[in-house]
């Protein structure tokens, strides 16, 4: 029987080809700016990076080359990624002047590979009122740098620092002048985090309709945070909404509240047809993302966490044992949990302790292949219980048989 067949979902939208919504992953650029406790190696970066690209990863921003230690850095990434053949794509941050813009070109030259430039542009009224830039200087400054980056032969992409508080006859007068300079994506930019799920639905729509009835042939990109705790609602809704890339980080590293979770993201484009490649790779990269940037991960993180997958409670355990019974593990994996655990390469597990009943245990037991009468079952919960604890699994194998 298949799970699939006994769920009624709500959540199902059917509406675009799993193959047209990709990732960019910025766990290297934006992500690092955050102040995690340790940054990676060269050589661990560019480990992660074969990761990324194992998983069918679009892009992977690696750098911001204004600075001389930083154009060093990211020379030395795009240069070991060409090395070891990677196929992701390489893209590195720069503003509308000439010193960015030629830093990546030298870059691309320099590597013998193709890096694309994402340059960025202040245009918030808010930015407008400290710079005292008007719309004429800053469509000028479009024009010139992503012209700029045009000639020489960066393939270029044009993003609007905070987006989402930015009247729309200012975005499209700069995204127009963008697309006609050489543009070949644009980027709509949740700076701060503003956006609630609807905002974003509404913002992604408005943008997708100006680019069509404008036979704007460019890629509609959207770059979240996650300030409000909103950031994959607002990548999958950006995604329902038209967008062609979402922009995230691994475990949502970056500034203040982070970015928008790759991970998380990506279980949920998978769970809901919109991604067509193998995610069981996913947890080996949370993995190694926490460990050479020394996080922690709460043990409650969804999918990803130590208990995400753990119940003590008897009633999902006698559920849970019914379906292993029967030879249901799909079954088995999805009765008490809405991610098959099995889909990143992980397993369900079920803990004795206070709150447990008999199929806690006989569950364990079950998947040891031990069997014993119901008085040794009550001797392990008694146990549990009146020590008040969760028994580790050895603790409950050892009682079974002693």
């Amino acid at each position: 029987m298949k799970a699939s067949n006994l769920i009624h979902d709500w959540n199902e939208e059917p509406k675009f080809n799993p193959k047209t919504i990709q990732l960019c992953d910025e766990t290297l650029r934006d992500g690092l700016q955050g102040g995690v406790p340790r940054l990676p190696s060269e050589e661990e970066k560019l480990d992660l990076l074969a990761m990324a690209d194992s998983l069918g990863i679009y892009t992977a921003a690696v750098g911001f080359p204004a600075q001389e230690i930083a154009y060093q850095e990211a020379l030395a990434l795009c240069q070991g990624a060409q090395k070891r053949g990677l196929n992701i794509r390489l893209a590195l941050l720069g503003r509308m002047v000439e010193a960015d813009i030629q830093a990546i070109a030298r870059i691309q030259q320099a590597s013998g590979r193709s890096v694309a430039a994402w340059l960025f542009l202040a245009c918030s009224p808010m930015r407008r009122y400290l710079d005292a830039h008007d719309l004429d200087e800053l469509e000028r400054l479009t024009r010139y740098g992503i012209g700029l980056a045009a000639k020489l032969g960066l393939p270029v992409s044009f993003g609007t620092e905070d987006t989402t508080r930015t009247e729309p006859e200012v975005l499209e007068r700069l995204f127009r002048a963008a697309i006609e300079e050489g543009a070949e994506t644009v980027a709509l930019c949740d700076t701060v985090g503003h956006l609630t799920p609807i905002g974003t639905e509404r913002l992604v729509k408005h943008f997708r309709r100006f680019l069509d009835e404008h036979g704007f042939d460019v890629k509609l990109e959207f770059h979240g945070h996650n300030d409000r705790g909103l950031g994959v609602s607002n990548n999958l809704a950006a995604v329902s909404a038209g967008v062609d890339r979402v922009h995230c980080t691994a475990l949502g590293i970056g500034e203040r509240s982070g970015n928008i979770p790759l991970e998380l993201t990506l279980v949920n484009l998978k769970i809901q047809g919109l991604w067509s490649g193998d995610i069981s790779g996913l947890n080996a990269y949370c993995t190694e993302v926490s460990k050479v940037c020394q996080l922690t991960l709460p043990t409650n993180y969804p999918v990803f966490g130590a208990n995400a997958f753990l119940t003590q409670a008897g009633v999902h355990a006698s559920a849970i044992l019914k379906a292993e019974i029967l030879g249901e593990p799909e079954i088995a994996a999805l009765v008490y949990s809405g991610v098959d655990p099995r889909l990143v390469g992980l397993d369900y597990s079920i803990q004795v302790g206070p709150y447990s009943g008999h199929s806690n245990v006989r569950f364990l037991l079950f998947r040891k292949g031990l069997k014993v009468e119901d008085q040794v079952v009550n001797k392990i919960l008694a146990k549990a219980r009146t020590e008040n604890r969760v028994l580790a699994d050895e603790e409950v194998y050892a009682l079974a048989q002693s």
